[in-house]
């Protein structure tokens, strides 16, 4: 039996994210969407060939023809909807980041414990093998005892009706786009511990965000994102050892034409990264998961220590944490 998802958003992200993959992932049926606006969820369903349209996000996660929801709604909305799923008995695959605060990824992974359903966050890069190649790179000494880290994720968004520019649905750039360089940090070198963090703000809205981090070695880490207008777009890791550096550009979507850059003793070399997309790896490894009890990569537990972090990065900035939006029936 394949695992039939029902999409909870008629966002663009759902295209690259769900339904390509799902297009060439045996053992996946996307059946149904939900949206806000019925008549969105219903000429997305046109376009792209989804056979139901359900009325309501509540009656989609109670649809008796859906074994798992991606939740792709306003961060804001995430936590709420995947207790929501889950308390229905369906598998999930939640958008990041999984919450607006690690307060609520704590009360939720408390109420995912001991249920028989997987939660995964959709945290697609981590899927990717490139990420597990920096890895070893590191963990073979070719450059070294690794001293610092820098991390960068910068993409414009001059459009501020956007609802990454709303701070009441979840928005601000560490949420939307920080959390992966984040991530790949924490991946890299463990969970840190915030030093200093620093964001440029509009109404309450992070647009821009530098922050300090200590790693466990110690390694110095610099996470860097903006999605102001004049960001230069892009996004790299550099690792620098006691005797060479790696330079990876485009970790977060290697798919896109990642490179990967080695220096040490002998000299220099470039590898390109694996063409497969990111989404496609998380799509399988979410089959994995639901039918035969593979491994959840980035579930609850990964998505409580993230949000920590992401909740002492915007303390340390002098921010307040994001909070959750109510959801009504």
């Amino acid at each position: 039996m394949p695992v039939r998802i029902g999409v909870m958003s008629a966002a663009r992200i759902v295209e690259m994210a769900l339904l390509e993959p799902a297009a060439v992932v045996e053992g996946i049926e996307v059946v149904a969407v939900a949206a806000r606006d019925p008549q969105r969820a219903a000429e997305y369903a046109a376009q792209h060939g989804i056979g139901r349209v359900v009325a309501s996000y509540a009656e989609l996660v109670e649809d008796d023809g859906v074994d798992a929801v991606y939740i792709a709604t306003p961060a804001s909305l995430h936590g709420p909807w995947v207790r929501r799923a889950v308390a229905a008995g369906k598998h999930v695959l939640c958008e990041k980041p999984f919450t607006a605060n690690a307060e609520e990824a704590a009360d939720i992974a408390a109420a995912v414990a001991g249920s028989p359903v997987v939660v995964m966050e959709a945290f697609h890069s981590a899927h990717h093998p490139l990420w597990g190649e920096v890895a070893h790179v590191l963990a073979s000494g070719r450059i070294g005892t690794v001293q610092t880290a820098s991390a960068s994720l910068r993409n414009p968004n001059p459009d501020r009706t956007d609802i990454r520019w709303q701070a009441g649905l979840g928005g601000g750039v560490l949420m939307d786009m920080g959390v992966y360089p984040l991530r790949l940090l924490t991946y890299l070198f463990g969970d840190p511990t915030v030093l200093t963090a620093s964001a440029g703000q509009v109404d309450g809205v992070d647009g821009s965000m530098t922050a300090t981090l200590e790693f466990a070695g110690p390694v110095t880490g610099m996470l860097e994102t903006s999605m102001f207008e004049d960001a230069v777009l892009g996004a790299e890791l550099c690792v620098f050892g006691s005797s060479g550096e790696v330079r990876v550009h485009m970790p977060y979507h290697p798919q896109f034409g990642a490179t990967v850059t080695v220096t040490d003793t002998d000299g220099t070399t470039t590898t390109s990264a694996d063409p497969t997309s990111t989404y496609r790896y998380q799509l399988e490894a979410f089959r994995g998961a639901v039918l035969t009890s593979g491994p959840v990569v980035s579930g609850p537990a990964e998505a409580v220590a993230m949000m920590r972090t992401v909740d002492e990065i915007y303390a340390a900035a002098g921010m307040a944490a994001r909070m959750p939006s109510e959801v009504r029936p």
